[in-house]
């Protein structure tokens, strides 16, 4: 009682008259709540960042987010082609992640600089030194009585917790980035670099032996892991492979368009399992369409699609053969071209190519809008059958294709 009473009379004892000790009162006591609700505001937006299991989106992080992002739009449209594009972009999600890091840092000390300027009789400068001593548990280093022991005491703990949860923080983002990347190695073999649909199919026809001879199981095991990881930390949508023709956006398009294109045009027996690799991939894409928008936008609707409806409307579509094509974001000249591609390497088509086309646009229009948003957003290597973008650097003059469909290219060009 006697501390608090000491530090309610200090304003007056260093004021020359009572109009000045009243006029120093009040700001040491806007000062101390401003500190308290700037510090409650850093904890919030901190936790939520690095702790909640779910996108979160307060008006902190989103300027913060949005900020970066403008940062890195303005630079990358300075850039001349897609390689040097490609090596700024790789440091997006990390710098994003330690700007961060320092921004709640900085905050954080602010804020205990205003509590102990509103508290105890020091300076503004040296309540801030002693903030920032505090965070770092350098020391006390003025004598600040017991309240403002109490602040060091919360500014140490505070300090040492937001540095260790971050290492936390770093530690998953890195070991979600490392399972992303390491079934992403695994499909370049037979995706290509960057990846495309028809091309996946030739590649396992030519090493496999077949067009279904890879595991739809694994498939939707990554689509559900990217799912979850991306959608809680969505900052990993930012984080670059080591390859520059390789991204995970293209990737998963590339894998859903191979599994549409062999439900709707090759003579294999259907397998059913792909109904849901589509209908898993259309909600990843979705969801984490969502989980980018949060990043920077207040309101945002986080349900997503349900894999379930996705999969019955698939089902209901291809039951229906007479329903007239949807737009499939590609064109039909593009469509034809590659199945001439899949013809000349060797895999038998359906002959209704008509019906084909329609069942293929039936299923692709489930996933390619959220897929191409992302392509576009993320700046990913403009690969066949992925959108467009906007960026000179970005699109370049031409898709880029793989390897094998690439040489058919040569003889062949596309309508």
């Amino acid at each position: 009682m006697n501390a608090i009473l000491v530090s309610g009379l200090l304003p007056f004892a260093l004021a020359s008259s009572p109009v000045e000790g009243w006029m120093n009162a009040a700001l040491r006591l806007a000062s101390l709540l401003g500190g308290i609700w700037l510090l409650w505001a850093a904890i919030a937006a901190a936790v939520g960042v690095m702790l909640v299991p779910r996108p979160t989106s307060s008006l902190l992080t989103r300027w913060l987010s949005k900020g970066m992002y403008i940062f890195f739009h303005a630079c990358a449209s300075r850039m001349r082609n897609y390689e040097m594009l490609d090596r700024f972009l790789a440091v997006q999600g990390p710098s994003t992640v330690l700007f961060f890091l320092a921004v709640f840092l900085g905050i954080f000390v602010a804020a205990f600089a205003f509590i102990f300027y509103g508290i105890t009789g020091l300076g503004f400068s040296q309540a801030l030194y002693q903030a920032g001593s505090g965070m770092t548990t350098l020391g006390i280093t003025e004598s600040l009585g017991p309240w403002g022991l109490a602040v060091v005491f919360a500014a140490a703990f505070m300090g040492s917790t937001v540095i260790s949860v971050f290492i936390g923080y770093l530690l998953t983002l890195y070991s979600a980035y490392t399972a992303r990347e390491t079934t992403m190695s695994e499909l370049a073999l037979l995706c290509g670099e960057p990846s495309w649909g028809p091309e996946f199919l030739v590649r396992l026809k030519l090493i496999q032996g077949s067009v279904d001879a890879t595991s739809t199981e694994k498939l939707i095991d990554w689509m559900c892991s990217l799912r979850v990881t991306h959608y809680i930390y969505s900052i990993l949508n930012h984080f670059r492979s080591p390859i520059p023709n390789r991204h995970w956006v293209i990737t998963l398009l590339s894998v859903l368009d191979a599994a549409a294109i062999r439900l709707a045009a090759t003579r294999e027996e259907p397998d059913l399992k792909l109904v849901r690799l589509i209908a898993e991939g259309a909600d990843t894409l979705q969801m984490l369409r969502l989980s980018e928008l949060a990043r920077t936008n207040a309101r945002i609707d986080s349900q997503g699609m349900s894999t379930w409806r996705i999969e019955s409307a698939i089902l209901h579509h291809q039951a229906e053969s007479d329903e007239s094509a949807q737009d499939p974001g590609i064109t039909r000249s593009e469509w034809d071209w590659a199945m001439g591609f899949l013809t000349e390497n060797g895999i038998t088509l359906r002959d209704d190519c008509e019906a084909s086309w329609k069942i293929f646009c039936r299923l692709r229009s489930h996933y390619y809008e959220p897929a191409y948003f992302l392509a576009e957003t993320l700046f990913a290597v403009h690969a066949p059958w992925s959108g467009p973008r906007n960026l000179k650097a970005a699109s370049g003059s031409t898709n880029l294709w793989p390897q094998l469909a690439g040489q058919r290219l040569l003889t062949n060009p596309v309508p």
